[in-house]
């Protein structure tokens, strides 16, 4: 493989960028002209996942040294990645969503933490919007009460942000660096996750190994909201809803989980669906009832798995 950016003939690139694509064609060229004008080297996959839209060409004719892997089709955010991080030889995967530009420094800042950090197996750092960069995005993953994954400081204005460099309970996948050693420990991510919580899930698998989280305040990148499934789409709320029950099944605590993952699905289907349904939304509805019933079982099935080891 080639590095898409090598400074000098002694510089060896130390990380490895993996970037999904599924009918992604009109967002790769930028998300991969960000990653070329890194100013340390790094190695780069575009993991075709299915796409019909010409991705396979556009990255074959405008981007001839990134690695092009392709999947017959759409196998979800954490099994694409999987695919190609399973053949990573560097010492750093980068996780990079196909609409997400990393400015220049991002990587070298993030390489230096992880030097600083050596604990920790995961690192983000603040994502912002691209359509309007004064405003966060993500500075990291926290999660409620009940067991709900949300973005740190989202909304906040960037001018407002008092965070600094620190521990987070997880990262967020749109622009991540992981340690391979890390991933030869916990593992990769789990498959039953299409897309969304997957990046949850590994880091508190993460977490329960001994490998930290940090985020990196000045590690910048520019993310377009919601581009991949559409915000607010009924889809993105079933994979949601669904990711969710799951993650309540893993990893909350055991007498905690068993209550609160049919109070979930109740929710779900009493309140959220029918409250879709006033606004007239019978796809939201319909989603959330599935959410509730597919991430029910999901969620079932990993707490009983759990109990079993006991």
């Amino acid at each position: 493989m080639i590095p898409t950016s090598i400074k000098g003939p002694d510089e060896i690139a130390h990380a490895h960028a993996v970037v999904p694509s599924w009918n992604g064609a009109h967002l790769l060229p930028e998300c991969l002209r960000a990653l070329a004008a890194q100013t340390a080297p790094l190695w780069v996959t575009v993991v075709d996942n299915g796409s019909t839209d010409g991705t396979a060409d556009l990255v074959a004719r405008e981007f001839p040294s990134v690695q092009l892997l392709r999947l017959p089709r759409n196998a979800g955010y954490g099994r694409a990645n999987n695919e190609a991080m399973r053949s990573v030889a560097a010492e750093f995967v980068v996780l990079v969503n196909n609409d997400v530009e990393l400015s220049p420094d991002w990587l070298s800042r993030m390489l230096a933490a992880a030097t600083a950090q050596p604990s920790c197996g995961l690192f983000c750092g603040t994502l912002v919007f691209r359509d309007d960069p004064s405003v966060v995005n993500s500075t990291g993953i926290e999660i409620d009460f009940f067991g709900r994954a949300r973005d740190r400081d989202f909304g906040l204005p960037l001018r407002d942000l008092q965070r600094q460099d620190g521990p987070v309970l997880a990262v967020t996948g749109g622009a991540a660096l992981l340690r391979t050693s890390m991933l030869r420990t916990v593992g990769l991510f789990d498959p039953a996750y299409f897309a969304y919580y997957e990046d949850v899930d590994l880091s508190l698998r993460a977490k329960a190994s001994g490998f930290g989280s940090y985020y990196v305040r000045d590690a910048v990148a520019r993310h377009r909201f919601g581009a991949s499934f559409g915000p607010g789409s009924a889809r993105q709320r079933f994979l949601l809803g669904r990711g969710h029950l799951r993650t309540v099944g893993l990893h909350e605590p055991i007498a905690k989980a068993a209550w609160l993952i049919p109070l979930t699905m109740a929710f779900r289907i009493a309140v959220k669906a029918p409250s879709e349904l006033l606004r007239r939304r019978p796809m939201h509805a319909v989603a959330e009832v599935r959410a509730a019933l597919s991430g029910g079982w999901s969620a079932a099935t990993a707490l009983a798995e759990r109990i079993g080891r006991r």
